[in-house]
């Protein structure tokens, strides 16, 4: 955990350089994500904000802002994860699950996702 939080501090000073390279201008679809990628404009937020456990084992994830103030490692309370749209990352992992019986990944999807968004 304590690595992990160390990874997404560093990412959150560094703006998320290392999504960036790839992920230029990032369009969501859905209005939901569109609506939350505006934070990244309006509420300074970058992508690890929100973007947490998508790389690497899954840990408890953590709130960088309040972590940035208080100078040590705050967990996001569950309550909180709940209403942030995390609804989607937890079906797609049940999604990836059933996928791999037959075959099939959804990080397929993703990359051809993000071929998309090159194109534009």
């Amino acid at each position: 955990l304590i690595m992990a939080h160390d990874a997404r501090m560093n990412l959150k000073k560094w703006d998320s350089i290392t999504c960036r390279d790839c992920h230029k201008n990032p369009n969501p679809p859905g209005a939901d994500a569109q609506e939350a990628h505006k934070k990244m404009k309006t509420e300074g937020a970058t992508c690890i904000d929100c973007h947490q456990n998508l790389v690497h084992e899954e840990v408890p994830k953590t709130d960088l802002n309040a972590s940035l103030k208080a100078g040590k490692l705050v967990l996001v309370k569950e309550e909180d994860e709940g209403g942030s749209g995390e609804d989607e990352d937890e079906d797609e992992e049940e999604d990836e699950g059933e996928g791999a019986a037959d075959g099939s990944s959804s990080s397929t999807e993703a990359q051809s996702d993000d071929e998309d968004e090159d194109e534009e």
